[in-house]
């Protein structure tokens, strides 16, 4: 049943595609009608005529004129077949620019957890080679199905005029091979679809690599890395190989076309004129009209099996673009001035998309607008959870989390976040400049704001030892910079943003104690008006934060001042500072 309305859908598929372009796909069918006409149908009928006419008649003034006209069509040919190239490259580009686009648009509104079940490498398969997938069709066999399904028609009429024995046998036949080559089509798509999916992970598996170049070779497992690399290409290949085993299978049935249609019409056109029902003339020309249909046929046969082969790469992109969105990124809620930067949690639990344990379990307290807060406690305790929330990036489910004294539901996305700016441990940096990604957190910023940040996050220095300074490249992700330099980029484009809250999840964590001593001088004095937040699991960092919440276990399990804090001795903050204070010491011995 599946396999009858993919085999069904395909085509239509490919249409839908093209039906807001309907009038360059007009007037293209008009052009290859007339490229039709004057390359292959003129010189065919021109034969009849030549061989029952001009030739018993000796006239060379029809000769003469018989050769211009073929030199004429074969102009008018060559400039029909230039603007066609041109309508199809065009409306190739465009389709497939808009898919692209399309899908593109449709992975930044997907839930957020459609990125823990997902690979890069799919996901770029499906926004990039599943959409050149339809671009190679339409680009360069679109024009010759379209010419093959008109010149099958207008062959076919012209058969029906010279005899209609001629034209049943022709359309009999090209049934008959229809139906057969989409028996053999069945598997091509098959073969393709699983070709596809191995193309995929490939891709996958090359783009780890790429980015896992420091770690494969630190790690000594280079060798390692090329042979599992191998091993995904040859099952790549395997799959490829059985693909083109399968086109093989429909090749063989699209050539025999042509021999088995040459055939009987010439069987028939001799029985006719034995019976004086065709002149020999007429016979060439059917020959000749029968050769050029089968090449058609051939052509359309082949061209329909590679509209077979787009049918795995429209199922991805239907696919992706049939997962459900976020509410949160498609609706528009409220939007207000600049934000006070108060934020309330109110018994808030939470459990992520497909999990049943809760990761948050009924989490309250208020930040006042400009005051610094803290979220300690040890790993997976739920510090980081409650700044995903936060950012709208999962629904809050159980509870309230409020901004401004208002359920961030109700909050539009969009300025929710234009409110809020994070430096987070693992620091995304885009490939370009230094002003490029910190431009990001202030499009419009000027050079001294951009130079003013990036001294507030104490990467003065490095500036002034770079020729180009702020025109400065990055390299992929950051990779010409230290990771405390792309932690401290990071922290340059948060301070630059200017929002009424800032976010520091893990901020300091790449960072030696000197220079964390430093940024947090900085972020205090830059952000004195602002509502700080800071996620670590580093003590050192919060000492001087308004208040603390202790987190253990999705709970809160104790609140309140640093100092006031540790005089509970068998609380948990009490614990972890010992702890780091015990490990600090015992670093400093083994150095010693």
């Amino acid at each position: 049943m599946t396999a009858s309305k993919s085999k069904n859908s395909d085509g239509r598929r490919v249409l839908s595609f093209l039906r807001p372009y309907k009038k360059w796909v007009i007037a293209d069918s008009v052009v290859i009608a007339v490229s039709q006409v004057f390359s292959a149908l003129i010189p065919t009928l021109a034969l009849s005529w030549l061989v029952d006419t001009i030739i018993p008649n000796e006239n060379y003034n029809w000769l003469w004129g018989l050769m211009w006209l073929l030199i004429l069509s074969a102009v008018i040919d060559l400039v029909m077949m230039v603007i066609d190239e041109y309508f199809c490259h065009q409306t190739a580009k465009t389709v497939t620019n808009w898919q692209k686009l399309r899908l593109f648009r449709h992975l930044q509104v997907v839930p957020y957890s459609f990125y823990h079940h997902n690979s890069t490498g799919e996901m770029l398969a499906r926004v990039s080679d599943d959409p050149d997938t339809l671009h190679n069709f339409l680009a360069w066999e679109g024009s010759t199905f379209m010419a093959s399904v008109q010149g099958v028609f207008i062959y076919s009429l012209v058969l029906l005029w010279i005899h209609p024995y001629l034209m049943i046998t022709s359309v009999v036949l090209g049934v008959i091979f229809y139906w057969t080559s989409n028996m053999v089509g069945a598997r091509t798509r098959l073969a393709s679809a699983d070709a596809r999916q191995e193309a995929s992970r490939y891709l996958e598996r090359l783009r780890e690599s790429v980015t896992g170049i420091h770690l494969s070779r630190v790690m000594g497992v280079s060798d390692s890395e090329v042979d599992s690399v191998i091993s995904i290409r040859d099952s790549f290949v395997k799959h490829s190989v059985k693909e083109l085993k399968a086109r093989m299978q429909s090749v063989v049935v699209i050539a025999s076309y042509n021999g088995f249609a040459l055939g009987l019409v010439y069987l028939i056109s001799t029985l006719l004129i034995w019976n004086q029902g065709l002149t020999s003339g007429q016979m060439l020309t059917a020959g000749g009209l029968v050769t050029i249909a089968a090449n058609e046929m051939q052509r359309l046969l082949r061209n329909w099996l590679s509209v077979r082969r787009t049918g795995p790469a429209l199922d991805r992109s239907e696919a992706l673009l049939s997962e459900e969105v976020s509410e949160a990124e498609v609706s528009e809620g409220m939007r207000g001035e600049r934000a006070s930067g108060s934020i309330r949690l109110q018994d808030v639990a939470f459990a992520y998309p497909g999990k049943e344990e809760n990761v948050l379990k009924g989490v309250s307290f208020t930040v006042g607008a400009g005051e610094k807060w803290a979220l300690v406690g040890p790993s997976g305790s739920g510090k980081s959870t409650i700044v995903d929330l936060l950012f709208k990036l999962y629904d809050t489910g159980v509870g309230r989390i409020e901004v401004d004294g208002r359920d961030i539901r109700e909050w539009d996305t969009a300025w929710l976040r234009s409110q809020m700016a994070i430096v987070t441990q693992d620091v995304m940096l885009r490939s370009g400049t230094l002003a490029d990604n910190l431009r990001v957190g202030k499009r419009d910023a000027t050079d001294e704001e951009l130079l003013k940040a990036l001294g507030d996050s104490g990467l003065t220095e490095l500036i002034d030892t770079l020729p180009e300074g702020l025109n400065t490249p990055v390299g992929e992700r950051g990779s010409l910079l230290s990771g405390g330099q792309k932690q401290r980029l990071s922290l340059a484009r948060a301070l630059l943003k200017d929002a009424p809250i800032l976010i520091l999840d893990e901020a300091s964590s790449a960072l030696d104690p000197i220079t964390e001593t430093k940024i947090n001088e900085a972020v205090l004095r830059a952000g004195k008006n602002q509502t700080i937040i800071i996620v670590s699991h580093r003590l050192s960092t919060v000492l001087s934060a308004d208040q603390i919440v202790v987190l253990e276990d999705g709970r809160i399990v104790e609140q309140g001042k640093h100092m006031d804090l540790l005089q509970n001795r068998s609380g948990v903050y009490s614990r972890l500072f010992g702890r780091e204070a015990e490990i600090g010491e015992a670093t400093i011995d083994y150095v010693s």
